[in-house]
């Protein structure tokens, strides 16, 4: 996996054929739910990159349910989880499968989240 922002501010991540075919195994068993997380541990465990669902409201971003990767997370005494620096999100997540885009081409860009985003 590499992960590269774009010149316009987009995440583009990228993945060679060993972690195709791992997307593409995970996905036939079933276990689509984790595997962006299982993808990104490195950068997580080194608290960058953390993946999130803007569905679940925690942090809020908007009315979305797109994939969300934040530039860094911390999570408060309560629970609620803070953005620390710039989000990406799968703009394009009700027509295509961002997994499937990464599987399938070995790359996908997330757009970078600005409050003039529509």
């Amino acid at each position: 996996m590499n992960l590269t922002i774009l010149p316009n501010g987009d995440l583009k991540i990228t993945a060679d054929n060993e972690t195709r075919a791992y997307i593409a195994d995970e996905m036939r068993n079933g276990r689509r739910n984790n595997i962006i997380y299982d993808l990104l541990e490195h950068e997580i465990c080194n608290g960058s990159y953390t993946p999130f669902d803007a569905g679940q409201g925690n942090p809020f971003v908007g009315l979305s349910s797109a994939p969300c990767i934040a530039e860094a997370m911390t999570t408060e005494d309560d629970g609620a989880n803070i953005i620390d620096g710039r989000f990406w999100y799968f703009a394009d997540y009700m027509i295509r499968d961002e997994l499937e885009d990464l599987r399938n081409k070995g790359r996908v860009v997330f757009t970078l989240a600005t409050e003039d985003a529509a």
